[in-house]
């Protein structure tokens, strides 16, 4: 039997058939065995068990007869030995008749576990509870069949594995810790050879946790030494490691803390000697410490001042009572240090013998307090002057502590918040789900925001953000909660501001005019209303999830894919405005502007695009460039007309007689349409419309009026292809109006002039007939304004309007633009000569304004138009005139400037208007070459005759002053009444 085992291995085996006992050398010496007492029963075993153990004993010996393997711990009274604990662990081996014939078993000696356990067990519960939890696993394993034969149930708490896993072939190699296969593979190794091992190892407990095991084998060896079981012992070690790695790390803090520890640490006799000083006392006088023992008292290295005081809590320290006090002392550098001092006593076998003392320097925490201070005083002052209501509730909600912006807040003076509930100034909806997390903030001890409805004392309500954060005590518990609370009224109008915005936008776009889509992976997501009509859809199914090139033109796609693929690489990039062509359902093709930009839906790069139809817009391009040809084709054509018509109404001033008239009318169409054959004829009475272009057979006609059952026309007999352009046709309309707005009333004033000579016998006309014939002339003058102004002008401005509209359009540029901005000014000038010849045919304000003002924007548009500067003095003028005098005057004024323009060549002209006794004085002097006052036609020409003649019709006087070569002067007098 000693072969079973070595030196530390208990063994023994009882053969039931021969009723004989075998023990190993080791329990042999136990029972105090020697060569003579050998062999015994096996009932000897029993008779060493303690008394008190042989019941128990008793059954574990029934369940091995059983062939149940068992384990038991007990005592046993040896003679040599004394009482021991011991393990013991059998294996009952069965016959072939299922019998137990032989039951071997491991005994281990387990007293001083024991005795440990029962001396924690008295001093340490912890201990207790830790070894009375202790397990132990017994399994057997036939190395033959490679069968676990056993193992008991304890290693479900071991392992964290039932039996049933425990027993599965790679059970062992799965749960070893990686770290301990090489190891796990020696053991096996060796087991294998018959050699009994006894290790410790980790592996990985179900749970996840990594677990120390101290495993001993034994294997059995068959009559040819081969193995042909093992038996082992299986205990959870975790705890024991865990406790020898912690005394280890507490000897090693210890020796840190003493040696390396930043406080100073030194241990004392009984009389204040040091025994003992780290290195960190060099810190209380700054420099090295050379003596210690006897000769170095602790009182002494913290200066001669703390003596007595240190001394007296020293004598207290030695007496039983730790101290705790706070000394000051100065460095060899002459710098003062705090320290805060604790002495403790030391205990050896209940009596003191010395002392522990730790000095902590607190200089710094000194200058922090002293910091500290000042640094409440200045929070104190921002806590009572900032915005944000601060407060400590307890748990009922009540207010501890309430800070004084809680009146600026809420309305409530911090005299009257404190001991009420936080819940009185809520809105009463929000009173219980405010209860419930003043409760859950103490439940969970977790910090947590949340949004109540406060009410102010003057009864509206304010929306607070409110931060509320647990105190936690030295229980670990939340004693209170400190809450901050931020007005976020606005905030919260603005958000919902923000929503209405949000909503709002939503609807905008589904009512938007233009194509709104969103589209992911290439494919439509949302599409809204005006979609439908862009891409001749009913319904919105018919787009979703579809493919958005499926719409696009063929001629188009690869640029629809390249832009796509660009918009697609990140989010919130925008693509310029390009065209493409659509594909609608109907097979039609519309032309379209595309704005794409991309954005973040449900994290992914996603795609908003615009769709705008510009088929109408494209048309309208179409338009314009035809219309832009017109108007570049027509620049010149509009300035040569409008200059023909400029200066034909000025013409139109100095001509008194039809033929005058009708010939200018002549000179003026031939030069303008290149024709020859014109003429005027008389033809019978017909019902054309005046001024109306008639189509003949030899060319065109047109009336300028009827007399005395006639009918005049302008007779042009021959065909040109000028009169196919509007403009052309316009102007010839237009200029024919000026005469025949004239035709009729020379027609009477040269009948009534033929009757008045004939009556006359050749005198000079009367003046009341020179005064009826200039009032004709006026209304002449006025409808023709008239007849400009809402006709021609408002033609050109409409044109110039069309103009201004092309320029408008983004798409043109370049020389064309040009081309057309020179156009539009051109414009702009034929309407401003227009209004020009409107206010010399009939002054606006002639009338209302008076005389003194009409002449004076009369001058200021001659200056624009003319080389030299006008003098008007006026001041000695103070009668109020009558319409014709008024409107005589100004038109003599108008006839002496055109002169001075056409023939002075004169550099300054000096008017004055001045009133004397019963008379109008008007005096005209010019600095240019004069005229030739007995030259004949001077003084009848039209301009000057006109003159005369206006003066002569008012009852007044003119005199022509024109020394040779140095000016004209003009003297007219009027009868003011």
């Amino acid at each position: 039997m000693h072969s079973l085992g070595d030196e530390n291995v208990i063994t023994w085996s009882m053969d039931m058939e021969e009723n004989l006992l075998t023990m190993s050398r080791i329990l042999e010496e136990w029972v105090g065995c020697t060569s003579k007492t050998k062999p015994h029963s096996p009932s000897f075993l029993r008779e060493l068990v303690n008394v008190v153990d042989r019941d128990r004993y008793d059954a574990y010996m029934e369940r091995l007869n059983a062939g149940h393997i068992s384990s038991l711990e007990y005592r046993m009274q040896l003679p040599t030995a004394g009482l021991k604990w011991v393990q013991n662990i059998g294996t009952p081996i069965l016959n072939k008749e299922n019998k137990v014939c032989r039951i071997d078993g491991v005994m281990l000696d387990i007293t001083e576990q024991k005795t440990a356990q029962i001396q924690l067990e008295s001093t340490f519960s912890l201990y207790q509870q830790m070894f009375s939890n202790l397990d132990v696993a017994v399994w057997s394993y036939d190395y033959v069949s490679k069968k676990v034969l056993f193992i008991s149930d304890a290693i479900l708490n071991i392992t964290g594995y039932s039996v049933e896993q425990a027993k599965e072939d790679d059970f062992w190699l799965r749960i070893a810790h990686k770290e301990e296969n090489p190891l796990f593979h020696e053991i096996i190794s060796s087991v294998g050879q018959g050699i009994p091992q006894l290790s410790e190892y980790r592996i990985i407990h179900a749970s996840g946790e990594p677990r120390w095991l101290q495993v001993r084998i034994i294997p059995s060896l068959d009559e040819s030494q081969a193995v042909v079981r093992l038996d082992g012992i299986l205990a959870d070690i975790t705890e024991r490691k865990l406790m020898k790695e912690a005394l280890l790390k507490s000897e090693q803090r210890y020796k840190s803390l003493f040696d390396y520890n930043s406080d100073v640490v030194c241990e004392v006799n009984l009389q204040g000697n040091i025994l003992a000083i780290n290195s960190a006392a060099e810190q209380i006088t700054g420099e090295a410490l050379s003596m210690i023992g006897e000769n170095l008292s602790i009182m002494n290295l913290f200066g001669v001042e703390n003596i007595p005081r240190m001394s007296d809590l020293f004598e207290r320290t030695v007496r039983g009572s730790a101290q705790h006090y706070v000394v000051a002392s100065s460095r060899k550098d002459g710098s003062v240090s705090h320290w805060t001092m604790k002495n403790i006593p030391i205990y050896v076998n209940s009596r003191i013998v010395g002392a522990f003392v730790v000095a902590k320097d607190i200089t710094s925490t000194v200058e922090v307090e002293q910091k500290l201070a000042q640094r409440e005083a200045e929070y104190r002052l921002i806590i009572n002057n900032m915005k944000d209501m601060m407060g400590v509730l307890d748990q009922k909600g009540n207010f501890i502590v309430a800070s004084p912006s809680c009146e600026t807040l809420i309305g409530i003076p911090v005299g009257l918040i404190k001991d009420t509930t936080i819940l009185e100034y809520i809105d009463p909806d929000e009173q219980e789900s405010l209860r419930e997390q003043i409760t859950n903030i103490f439940r969970t001890k977790a910090s947590k925001m949340f949004y109540n409805r406060f009410i102010h004392t003057k009864g509206y309500i304010l929306n607070l953000e409110c931060l509320a954060t647990p105190v936690l005590g030295e229980d670990g518990e939340v004693m209170s909660i400190v809450i901050v609370a931020r007005d976020i009224t606005k905030r919260v109008q603005m958000e919902q501001e923000l929503r209405e915005s949000e909503e709002f936008n939503q609807q905008l776009i589904k009512m938007s005019p233009e194509a709104v889509v969103l589209h992911c992976d290439y494919k439509f997501v949302y599409v809204n209303f005006s979609c439908l009509g862009l891409f001749g859809v009913s319904d919105e199914s018919q787009l979703i999830g579809k493919n958005i090139f499926n719409w696009a033109h063929p001629e188009y796609l690869p640029l629809a894919k390249e832009r796509m693929r660009e918009i697609y690489k990140e989010p919130y990039k925008i693509l310029v405005p390009i065209e493409q062509k659509v594909v609608r359902s109907d097979g039609t093709i519309i032309d379209v502007e595309v704005t794409a930009s991309s954005i973040l839906y449900k994290g992914k790069v996603a795609c908003i695009s615009i769709f705008r139809d510009i088929s109408d817009r494209k048309k309208a391009d179409v338009d314009r460039q035809h219309t832009e040809q017109i108007i570049r084709e027509s620049e010149e054509r509009y300035f040569r007309l409008q200059t023909s018509l400029d200066q034909f109404s000025q013409d139109l001033f100095g001509v008194m007689k039809i033929s005058h008239m009708e010939q200018r009318l002549l000179r003026e169409v031939r030069e303008t349409l290149q024709i020859s054959n014109i003429k005027f004829i008389a033809v019978e009475s017909n019902h054309d419309k005046l001024c109306e272009i008639i189509e003949t057979e030899q060319g065109y006609s047109l009336k300028i009026g009827e007399s005395r059952g006639k009918s005049y026309l302008l007779s042009i007999n021959e065909k040109t292809l000028l009169l196919e352009i509007g403009s052309i046709r316009v102007w010839l309309e237009t200029i024919t109006r000026y005469v025949s707005v004239l035709f009729d009333h020379f027609l009477l004033i040269e009948d009534l002039t033929k009757d008045l000579e004939l009556a006359a016998s050749k005198q000079v006309a009367p003046t009341w007939l020179l005064r009826f014939m200039f009032n004709l002339s006026e209304n002449e003058r006025k409808r023709l304004a008239q007849d400009l102004h809402d006709s021609a002008l408002q033609e050109q401005i409409i044109w110039y309007r069309k103009l201004d509209f092309l320029l408008g359009e983004r798409s043109i540029n370049g020389e064309l633009r040009e081309q057309l901005e020179q156009i539009s000014e051109g414009l702009l000038d034929v309407i401003y000569q227009l209004r020009i010849i409107c206010n010399e045919l009939r002054p606006p304000a002639l009338i209302n304004e008076g005389l003194i003002s009409s002449l004076e924007t009369l001058f200021e548009f001659t200056q624009l138009r003319t080389n030299y500067q006008i003098y008007f003095e006026s001041e000695g003028f103070t009668h109020k005139l009558d319409d014709e005098v008024l409107i005589g005057l100004y038109r003599i004024v108008q006839e002496l400037l055109a002169n001075a323009a056409k023939h002075s060549f004169a550099t300054e002209v000096h008017i004055t208007l001045a009133s004397e006794d019963n008379h109008i004085h008007l005096d005209y002097k010019d600095n240019g070459i004069g005229m030739n006052l007995f030259g004949e036609d001077s003084l009848t020409s039209m301009g000057i005759y006109g003159m005369k003649e206006r003066v002569r019709s008012m009852d007044g006087s003119i005199v022509f002053l024109s020394p040779d070569k140095k000016g004209l002067a003009v003297n007219i007098s009027i009868p003011a009444d």
